[in-house]
């Protein structure tokens, strides 16, 4: 069974190596066609062609192409009013010969004279109906009868798939565009959620000046409730991060803690003598949350100070990231 299984995949590989030879001028024309389209897609097919349309419709509409997929039988039974002006059909069949999907291609040329794009075998008889032929390989299934749909599933699968995206390259959709087609799932958060959206700010912001008293420190960690007070300078911008962890420690060193101002805590729960900066522990509003969780991943980090060129105005922490689906 190992061995049959490699030898199906191996099949495969042949196919989609004679589906990139078939690519030809009939392909950019698709293209074309689709990145100029006013209305909506029509993609049909019946049995498994139609369940490859079903997906391909899908995958055209979250790339920017508006679709929907017709079964042919529903078609001439009523669903033939989804047609209109402007609109292109994708009619997907792998010997291109079946009656319901030549006849409801005859019949949408007929209400709205609009392209036709043919997905079969070379030589079909759907294909003397379209404007556009696109081919998949005359390949066998990799059943030992060759009957079950496979080798021409996946051939016209990845046919789909690259004509889908392509389409979407022509027309120089951009990340931001296909998110806005993905708004609540993964996808969508990933590409559309800036650290802005997500991150601490305004009054809930714990900051407080270098030289408040060990009192007002702790206060504000306190209230705020988030373990932690950024520190900033006279004039506003970022001198570092004291967290509770950092006064606890001191405290373990008998450090007189109670009598120190913020800039003395912060010193002495440096390790050096030196006050390095936040290092790697920043970035700006209009950064993407996802790469606000990746920077946190790779530098062993659970928050971020969110400035507005030195100052902070923001802070989001790895628990609000996750929280938020990424």
């Amino acid at each position: 069974m190992i061995e049959k299984a490699r030898s199906m995949l191996a099949s495969y590989n042949t196919a989609m190596t004679e589906l990139q030879a078939l690519i030809d001028d009939s392909f950019e024309d698709a293209v074309e066609t689709l990145a100029s389209l006013e209305s909506v897609l029509i993609i049909t097919g019946l049995g498994k062609s139609g369940l490859v349309g079903q997906k391909a419709a899908a995958t055209f509409s979250s790339t920017g192409t508006p679709s929907t997929f017709v079964h042919p039988v529903e078609a001439l039974h009523g669903d033939l009013g989804i047609v209109q002006a402007g609109s292109v059909m994708l009619a997907i069949s792998k010997g291109g010969g079946n009656e319901e999907t030549i006849e409801f291609a005859r019949q949408y040329q007929s209400v709205v004279n609009g392209p036709v794009i043919t997905m079969t075998e070379p030589a079909s008889r759907l294909e003397e109906l379209a404007d556009i032929a696109l081919h998949i390989p005359a390949l066998p299934e990799i059943d030992e009868w060759d009957l079950a749909p496979t080798t021409s599933t996946i051939t016209s699968m990845a046919l789909c798939d690259v004509l889908a995206i392509c389409t979407q390259q022509r027309k120089d959709l951009t990340q931001d565009d296909f998110a806005q087609f993905h708004p609540s799932g993964t996808l969508g958060k990933r590409l559309l959620l800036n650290v802005g959206d997500l991150m601490i700010s305004g009054a809930n912001l714990p900051i407080q000046d270098l030289d408040v008293s060990f009192a007002d420190l702790v206060y504000e960690i306190s209230s705020k409730g988030i373990g932690m007070v950024l520190l900033t300078e006279k004039n506003g911008e970022l001198f570092g991060v004291l967290t509770d962890g950092d006064i606890r420690r001191l405290m373990a060193r008998n450090e007189p803690v109670t009598e120190m101002t913020a800039v003395e805590c912060f010193r002495a729960s440096r390790r050096g003598k030196d006050l390095p900066k936040v290092d790697k522990g920043w970035t700006t509003q209009d950064t993407k949350a996802i790469d606000c969780l990746s920077q946190m991943q790779m530098h062993q980090i659970t928050s971020l100070v969110i400035l507005d060129e030195k100052k902070p105005v923001g802070l989001v922490r790895m628990q609000d990231l996750v929280a938020a689906g990424l």
